[in-house]
């Protein structure tokens, strides 16, 4: 049976979870991550950490540091705020649909860990999000042509990904709205720092490579028609990249 696992992207604990999920793809281990938002009634804007906020964070960056594993490449800076997470719950749960769940799940938690990127505002997730989203094989013409993937409101752009929104979140309160990552395996749930650290067990004993290559999340697909020289000359970018690696 696969693992499931329930995590916000502002989550310190659910980024290391991350981390781990990704050793365990990478080796063929079914995981099955969901998004929710931890803090819904947040500001649309978020909310600056305040001094209780920053020591809380700074006590759980700590324990996080402690959790890692010898070789474990997890990087991150510390945020100035906690962003309302709704528009990056959306944008993940069209790419759950369109079979890019993995790359916009590592994209999202590099942008707020890593580039402190405001992932509650849609219009700071547009740009990284097209290239995965092109990737994928949504039948909705804004994300298979444009790859817009969150409207401007925050929220998905099509019925199924908003549905599977409710129902993520939906199952996640079922369970008692215990912190977050929430990991069920067999019906059994496990939250909070022990997630990571039963990722940690199932990692050693299968003995899994921590830190495997993976692609770049924000990349774009090769071109699917061959423009005209002269026209990838003048426009430059990867049309003019990939008229020189042929």
């Amino acid at each position: 049976m696969s693992l499931i696992i329930y995590g916000d992207f502002s989550s310190a604990f659910c980024y290391l979870a991350s981390k781990r999920v990704d050793a365990l793809r990478s080796a063929g281990i079914d995981v099955d991550w969901r998004a929710v938002e931890q803090a819904p009634r947040l500001p649309v804007t978020g909310r600056r950490l305040d001094v209780a906020g920053r020591q809380a964070l700074d006590t759980e960056l700590t324990e996080m540091r402690d959790l890692l594993l010898p070789d474990e490449q997890v990087t991150w800076t510390v945020p100035e705020f906690v962003p309302k997470t709704e528009a990056a719950v959306a944008g993940y749960a069209e790419a759950y649909g369109a079979g890019v769940a993995d790359d916009i799940r590592r994209l999202l938690f590099r942008a707020y860990w890593c580039r402190g990127l405001n992932i509650g505002d849609p219009e700071k997730l547009r740009k990284p999000m097209v290239g995965p989203i092109l990737r994928g094989h949504s039948h909705s013409d804004p994300l298979r042509l444009s790859g817009y993937a969150v409207s401007v409101s925050r929220g998905p752009i099509t019925t199924s990904a908003w549905r599977r929104i409710r129902m993520w979140q939906d199952e996640w309160e079922a369970l008692g709205r215990v912190p977050l990552p929430v990991l069920v395996e067999n019906g059994l749930p496990v939250s909070g720092s022990d997630v990571p650290r039963q990722l940690a067990k199932r990692i050693i004993h299968l003995n899994i490579a921590i830190s495997p290559e993976l692609p770049e999340p924000e990349q774009y697909p090769l071109p699917r028609v061959r423009p005209p020289a002269w026209w990838a000359t003048q426009a430059g970018g990867r049309w003019s990249y990939h008229y020189r690696r042929t």
